[in-house]
């Protein structure tokens, strides 16, 4: 065979392969920048949530520092000041400064100690409020509000009725009634806000350190949260893949 023909019949074989192979790859450039186009506008969107994720956290940790303290640990904003029963009671009446027995009895400090436990109930109502009303903010966050009741590891059980898991219950629950009964405040009446009312007995976290190996009656207290309830983050439909 001529190998002028040969020749004549490989260049237009080899051009025909390459035209292809320059099309495949064409339609692959096209195909992976498309993706990355959508890849680009979804992470755009992760970011603009983050940041108004943020925003939010930011907020909430504007409350006043007088009453409540964020703790790294937990992630929880926490209500500072310290507050004591009677062991087995759950009433504020019954915080330790009042039992006359007691060498702590001091009734003006309890007095005191219940005017913080109402002003700390206003600000976390002002701080909602405020949130609520923010426009830069998400409009279907709720803000959580945990009362959360504690008790002493004393091994306290009468009954089923009586024992430190329904006691920690009880002082969240009143501490809920005190607010709404002395001070007007109600959460489960608050437009985008969620109360929730728990007692942990002697777990939860954190608990506060034994004043000795026998005493732990700093637990006999409750714990205030503040959770910002974050709506649905996802991304639109049509960023979906």
């Amino acid at each position: 065979m001529d190998s002028r023909n040969n020749k004549s019949a490989f260049w237009p074989s080899y051009v025909d392969i390459m035209t292809t192979l320059f099309a495949i790859m064409l339609v692959l450039f096209a195909v992976s920048y498309s993706r990355f186009k959508i890849k680009q506008r979804e992470l755009e969107e992760f970011k603009d949530k983050y940041e108004e994720i943020m925003s939010i956290y930011k907020a909430v940790d504007n409350i006043d520092p007088e009453y409540f303290e964020f703790n790294q640990d937990y992630l929880k904003h926490i209500f500072k000041i310290q507050v004591n029963y009677q062991k087995g009671k759950f009433s504020l009446d019954n915080l330790l400064q009042d039992d006359p027995k007691s060498p702590e009895y001091n009734q003006t400090e309890a007095n005191a100690i219940r005017q913080q436990i109402r002003d700390a109930g206003e600000e976390i109502k002002r701080t909602i409020l405020n949130l609520q009303q923010n426009d830069s903010l998400r409009t279907d966050i709720k803000y959580l509000v945990v009362i959360e009741g504690q008790a002493s590891a004393d091994g306290y059980h009468i009954d089923d009725y009586f024992n430190n898991d329904v006691l920690s219950y009880q002082r969240a629950l009143k501490l809920h009634e005190f607010w709404r009964d002395n001070a007007g405040i109600d959460f489960t009446n608050m437009e985008k806000c969620e109360l929730v009312i728990a007692g942990s007995g002697e777990g939860g976290v954190p608990r506060a350190s034994r004043l000795s190996d026998r005493d732990d009656s700093r637990n006999q207290r409750f714990l205030i949260h503040i959770v910002p309830v974050i709506g649905d983050i996802h991304l639109d439909s049509k960023f979906r893949q």
